[in-house]
């Protein structure tokens, strides 16, 4: 199975629009060996309008410059259109790589608020607790791994 076929094929449902779009990265790579109309048209054709969120003029810019990173020798040989699509693929990749950031940001600060939440209501189901059942509570305890109420876990604030 070829690599963008199995990286569909292993994509959690509902989550597909935060992976990295593969398809559009590699014809950004087919581009850089087309004629210059090809290419206008299919780097269009790949760029979403999220990906040009930041200014527009400024996405243009920097699609029309050459990239400022070290290349090998051949690359500066290639003429202005192969260093479109060079610039037009980093400018996409890091596009795609602050999309997939954002979304693990996000799905970071769920688990925590939805752990904090948890804890919660942990403190209060054992606060609830009357004195004489600290035999119940020993064995809450240790079926928590005998960890303790509060501070159990460093980067939770109880």
């Amino acid at each position: 199975m070829k690599f963008g076929k199995e990286i569909q094929s292993q994509q959690i449902p509902g989550w597909s629009h935060y992976y990295l779009d593969y398809k559009a990265l590699k014809k950004i790579i087919a581009a850089a060996n087309k004629s210059i109309a090809e290419t206008n048209s299919l780097l269009i054709e790949v760029m979403r309008p999220a990906d040009m969120l930041s200014s527009p003029d400024e996405s243009l810019h920097r699609c029309n410059r050459p990239l400022s990173i070290p290349t090998i020798g051949k690359d500066e040989e290639r003429g202005p259109e192969f260093q479109r699509s060079k610039a037009m693929f980093f400018f996409k990749l890091e596009r795609e790589l602050e999309k997939i950031n954002a979304f693990y940001l996000q799905k970071e600060a769920e688990l925590k608020l939805r752990l904090a939440n948890l804890l919660s209501k942990r403190r209060a189901a054992t606060d609830r607790l009357p004195a004489d059942s600290e035999d119940e509570a020993s064995s809450l305890m240790e079926r928590n791994g005998g960890q303790s109420r509060r501070g159990s876990i460093p980067w939770i604030r109880t």
